[in-house]
């Protein structure tokens, strides 16, 4: 047998004799590592404990004995996945049960038999290499669930950011801090009852903590200036919101994380001293976790640019939570908070939450924990136990029985029994026979170092067809096939497709796709597969995808390709995009997503027929037009100045043939001013200065807040002169605006103008290098080709 495929066991005993009637009975079959005394044993173990599969251990040595070396390894863990079989002379009850007690795993007394020890070493191994494999197996789901309710709330966090004008990153930093917190926190105490798998529930639910705000007014939200009481009250009102929305939820009562979800939406506002909202709960009548979550909101809001404030570095946000600025907390939390802050710093660089994978083991192991038997007793008996577990359906096949044991949550959804002894005479097979032909010719192909196998299928099953997904593991022992075990799960109801979150890009198998498609049927009124190339409609069935004669463009009554083709620019962007059509007098919405299936890419298109009578109202389409044209005007807005936004210019500015002339305007002392006088006064100097701009320009010409304190100002029909003319009142008005409460600060702008017809990026850039010629003066117009 090759050595590397071999066992290894580590032999500890201070008897040469001992080690050597050991050796050579082992060391045939398995690798054989000695150790003369529990010291050498232990240091053996800490540098090889990967390789180590099992522990021959007396009990009667000089030094640390076999006691003492069983202690060291609870202590360290390492009796969790490497078993231990005490060989002793000592036989006495108490003997025995003492070693038990320390984690042993079996006890057998000299003189032995050679047909005993080598069964019960050969079991003992075999039982923890599935112990093993059903861990990786297991930890795979755990990782899969955790990335699947991530992405599910991450959904709907996002909703609210978006709304609530945040930057997006809100939510990840909220659940990084919460777990930094509270990890440190149970490593600093032991007086909540918290571990590793409620740190990852909590900082999960974390990220709903403001689902409330969901139901709050735009403009309240985004409001930039100081709120009125009404309004505040109006804001407050999110947090028992958000509570009673995770409480109608029906399996709340039963989820744990829905329940820390429900503490966290109603109470992360509350504060130590009483002096919170919505309850005025004081000291620890407000929940850990609650606390942790307040805690972590007031540090992000602090160092996170709002649209009423700028962001405050850490060592400001710091002071301001230490000296009692953002309210009372924990004294124990801010001392977590101050031991730590340096990871904080470094943590919240990366932009993105990362599930810590030994907090994912420890939930790997406490399931496996609870479900497989460690009763000593089963290891050698051929009946297996059915292995437990609630992350679909497991099953385990045992070639030397020729059993399949089902889990019970499996077997009772199933209709079958949790034991079949020849499943090859089996009618009842789920899998049917042609699936069991194809997951057995994969198997066939599997070899002691490649295990794994995977394959998805369609079943109908209580009338009902889903897709399903085998998950398994071919079992080995001396590099004889010994059996399977694995999991099936649901697709419908876990992962139909992945997400790419950094490209946004939608991709999936053939399966898959055909199944998304048969699934959107029910809901929409068309979803159709459209091939951009060829401006046709595929057909997608079972057998795969087909050509088709059907243009697009007939659905809509075109004889001609859209002018604006909706799945063009899903196609062009890899992304969604989103259009309303017309055919006569019905109102239709279509979603465009890209798609890529087999790593072909496609648009799928959903097209619903909105209800006009609702949508429209009695005023019909010019009603309907107003709408869009309101919600475009929001869509677009800067909230802080009511120019148009930075997404305005980039989405329908950038594209437009040719301009007349544009200008870049740039406020020369805005630094000077937020550092003097702080980010709020800087925000109304701002204001200040696009009102100014405002009162020079006409109607129809575009004034962009670019970023910062830089705006572009686009003109159409103006002739040079007048262009001139119109930049040098601009910046005497600019420099004549005067802010209430501050006499002191003088605002002044550069500008930099180019006139005549350009490309719109050209035209900008141009002007925006003239402008930074400028500012050598300040207070300063420069045009292309003039000195002035």
């Amino acid at each position: 047998m090759d050595e590397k495929m071999k066992s290894t066991i580590l032999i500890v005993d201070d008897s040469q004799l001992n080690r050597l009637v050991l050796y050579e009975l082992l060391n045939d079959r398995y690798n054989v590592i000695e150790a003369t005394n529990g010291v050498d044993a232990l240091n053996i173990i800490k540098e090889q404990d990967a390789r180590i599969d099992l522990v021959l251990l007396d009990i009667i040595m000089p030094g640390v004995d076999g006691y003492e070396v069983l202690e060291e390894m609870n202590r360290l863990h390492f009796i969790d996945y490497i078993p231990v079989i005490m060989i002793s002379s000592e036989g006495a009850s108490s003997t025995v049960e003492r070693a038990y007690e320390l984690g042993a795993t079996d006890y057998i007394t000299r003189p032995f038999e050679k047909y005993i020890i080598m069964r019960r070493i050969s079991n003992t191994i075999r039982l923890y290499q599935k112990q093993k494999k059903l861990l990786n197996l297991v930890e795979d789901q755990v990782q899969q669930r955790v990335d699947n309710n991530s992405m599910l709330i991450k959904v709907l966090a996002n909703i609210v950011e978006f709304r609530n004008g945040e930057s997006g990153l809100h939510v990840q930093h909220i659940q990084s801090l919460t777990k930094m917190l509270l990890m440190y926190l149970i490593q600093k105490t032991d007086q909540y009852q918290i571990d590793e798998y409620h740190v990852l529930l909590i900082s999960t639910a974390s990220a709903l903590h403001d689902i409330g705000k969901i139901s709050i007014d735009d403009k309240i939200l985004n409001k930039p200036g100081r709120l009125t009481a009404e309004e505040f009250e109006i804001i407050k009102g999110h947090s028992l919101i958000g509570a009673n929305m995770i409480q109608q939820i029906p399996s709340y009562k039963n989820d744990a994380m829905l329940r820390y979800a429900y503490d966290i939406c109603r109470w992360h506002h509350e504060r130590y001293d009483g002096r919170g909202y919505p309850d005025g709960l004081t000291g620890e009548e407000i929940p850990i976790w609650a606390q942790v979550v307040a805690l972590a909101d007031v540090y992000d809001a602090l160092t996170s640019e709002r649209c009423y404030k700028k962001a405050y570095s850490h060592k400001q946000a710091m002071e301001m939570i230490l000296n009692g600025q953002c309210g009372t907390f924990n004294p124990l939390l801010l001392d977590c908070l101050c031991d730590i802050e340096e990871v904080i710093q470094r943590e919240l660089e990366n932009d993105y939450v990362r599930v810590d994978g030994q907090v994912v083991s420890k939930i790997t192991d406490e399931i496996v924990e609870n479900q497989l038997t460690k009763d000593i007793s089963q290891i050698e008996s051929k009946s297996h136990l059915p292995i437990e577990q609630q992350l679909g359906i497991t099953f385990k096949y045992d070639l030397a029985d020729d059993t399949v044991y089902i889990s019970s949550r499996g077997a009772a959804s199933l209709g079958l029994d949790q034991v079949i002894v020849h499943p090859a005479n089996d009618d009842q097979s789920f899998l049917t026979k042609s699936n069991i032909k194809k997951l057995v010719s994969k198997l066939r192909q599997t070899d002691s170092l490649h295990t794994t196998v995977e394959m998805k299928f369609q079943l109908e099953f209580n009338h009902t067809k889903n897709w399903y997904k085998i998950h398994a593991d071919s079992l080995w022992e001396n590099q004889q096939y010994a059996g399977v075990i694995g999991n099936i799960t649901c697709l419908n109801e876990s992962e139909i497709v992945e997400l790419n979150q950094n490209q946004h890009i939608l991709k999936c198998s053939f399966t898959e796709a055909l199944d998304i498609i048969e699934q959107l049927k029910k809901i929409f009124d068309h979803v159709r597969l459209v091939d951009i190339h060829n401006q046709k409609v595929v057909k997608i069935t079972s057998q795969g995808i087909e050509e088709s004669t059907e243009k697009c463009n007939e659905f809509w009554n075109h004889d001609h390709a859209c002018r604006s083709c909706v799945s063009c620019h899903s196609y062009d962007k890899k992304g969604q995009a989103v259009k309303l059509e017309f055919i006569d007098h019905d109102v239709y919405g279509v979603i465009a997503e890209y798609i890529e299936i087999d790593n072909q890419p496609w648009v799928l298109e959903i097209i619903c027929k909105t209800k006009e009578e609702i949508l429209l109202s009695a005023h019909g389409h010019t009603k309907f037009m107003e709408k869009i044209s309101q919600y475009n005007r929001q869509f677009y807005t800067d909230i802080l100045t009511g120019c148009y936004s930075r997404r305005y210019y980039e989405e329908v500015v950038k594209h437009i043939d040719t301009i007349d002339a544009i200008a870049m305007i740039d406020g020369d002392n805005f630094k000077h001013i937020n550092d003097h006088y702080g980010h709020a006064v800087g925000d109304l100097a701002l204001q200040h200065m696009a009102s100014a701009i405002k009162s020079c320009i006409r109607d129809d010409d575009l004034l962009i807040r670019y970023g910062g304190d830089e705006f572009i100002l686009v003109f159409q029909n103006m002739v040079q002169e007048t262009f001139k003319e119109r930049l040098n009142i601009i910046l005497n008005t600019v420099k004549n605006e005067t802010i209430n409460d501050y006499p002191d600060i003088h605002l002044s702008v550069t500008i930099g103008g180019v006139h005549g017809v350009h490309h719109v990026s050209d035209a900008l850039k141009q002007a925006d290098d003239l402008m930074y010629q400028g500012k050598d003066k300040t207070n300063h117009v420069i045009i292309k080709n003039e000195n002035s």
